[in-house]
């Protein structure tokens, strides 16, 4: 052999002796709620994870659809991505009516039809969860680890859910989420209750379902400097999931108003569900300055948890309710505390 074909046989060696280069695979499909609405789902999983956390279900939160929410690849990596590759098997879920889930009949009206009931109420979600919960645990039998996460409105309808399934989810992530406490200090009481009822949405001004387009996104966020690439995928997968965004000028997307009018209750003396019920681990996250969420969320719920495996509470210090959005210090600081939270735990000393 020459040195020429020495030098080859030595470098393909070389290559073939490396570990393989990771590589994030997503996959969609969809499963059947209970009362046959079609619920999109992806899967995001890491060819070379370091680690096996099992899978963890992310859920959107009260506007944009679980791709926009979670899985915005551009520029860089997206939340979704990082918990991947961190070892999760990721799923991602829409909810009916949000994203490529398919609409409920209560959003085929004109929005302005304010005699309806509002669309996709919490127990309308729970149900929807159950189906996705189901198939992930179908997918991987035996596993009794499966995570979840949901931002705002989706911790929300995690945690109802796991209120009425508790041996379903091993860990929740309630992340700037109400719960209930104490009626006021809602910062967004004036533009959705009705005045003369705070617990209700004020159905004079807000229909069945609501219209958001790229300004109502992302208007503000320009004026900031926020990259021009995030915004226009962040607008982008908002928008794809109404077939009917580009037929209004401005394009606009469909998303409904049953999650506004659950947390009206919520942060109004009502609750929608009873934390007492809940076994898995459960980790608080609230973002410094949360708008949707409030501190007293917060104490009542770590004070309802009675029944939980643990109970964490952590504040993200100065972050916004966007904090997971974009890359950056706020999302390494969440990324930091979800994994830290969902990492395998070692058996106490204490333990036989």
């Amino acid at each position: 052999m020459n040195l020429q074909m020495k030098w080859t046989a030595a470098c393909v060696g070389l290559l073939l002796a490396l570990p393989a280069a990771a590589e994030v695979v997503r996959k969609d499909f969809s499963v059947r709620s209970e009362d046959g609405l079609s619920i999109f789902v992806r899967e995001l999983r890491d060819t070379a994870a370091p680690a096996d956390r099992g899978p963890m279900l992310m859920v959107h939160g009260g506007r944009s659809g679980v791709l926009a929410s979670w899985d915005v690849d551009a520029p860089g990596s997206s939340a979704a991505e990082e918990i991947a590759k961190a070892g999760h098997r990721v799923y991602l879920m829409d909810v009916r009516g949000f994203g490529r889930s398919a609409f409920p009949r209560e959003m085929r009206d004109a929005p302005e039809a304010l005699a309806g009931p509002v669309a996709v109420r919490s127990n309308e979600a729970v149900r929807d969860i159950a189906a996705v919960v189901d198939e992930i645990r179908r997918r991987h039998p035996g596993e009794a680890r499966l995570a979840a996460i949901g931002w705002a409105t989706g911790s929300q309808w995690l945690g109802h859910y796991a209120s009425l399934h508790p041996e379903k989810l091993s860990h929740l992530v309630y992340y700037n989420a109400a719960y209930g406490g104490p009626a006021g200090g809602w910062a967004l009481q004036a533009e959705f209750g009705d005045p003369q009822r705070p617990a209700e949405l004020d159905r004079a001004r807000h229909g069945a379902y609501r219209l958001a387009t790229a300004d109502n996104l992302v208007g503000r966020w320009r004026s900031e400097g926020v990259d021009a690439a995030f915004l226009a995928r962040y607008v982008q997968l908002s928008m794809e999931g109404d077939a009917s965004a580009g037929a209004r000028q401005p394009p606009s997307f469909r998303f409904p108003s049953g999650p506004t009018a659950d947390t009206l209750k919520l942060v109004n003396g009502r609750q929608l569900f009873d934390a007492s019920f809940i076994r898995a681990h459960v980790l608080i996250l609230r973002s410094e300055r949360d708008f949707w969420s409030r501190p007293v969320d917060v104490a009542t719920l770590r004070e309802h948890l009675t029944s939980a495996a643990s109970v964490t509470a952590v504040e993200l210090r100065g972050a916004s309710h966007y904090a997971h959005l974009q890359p950056g210090a706020e999302r390494a600081r969440f990324l930091a505390a979800v994994l830290a939270f969902t990492a395998p735990r070692r058996p106490s000393s204490g333990a036989p």
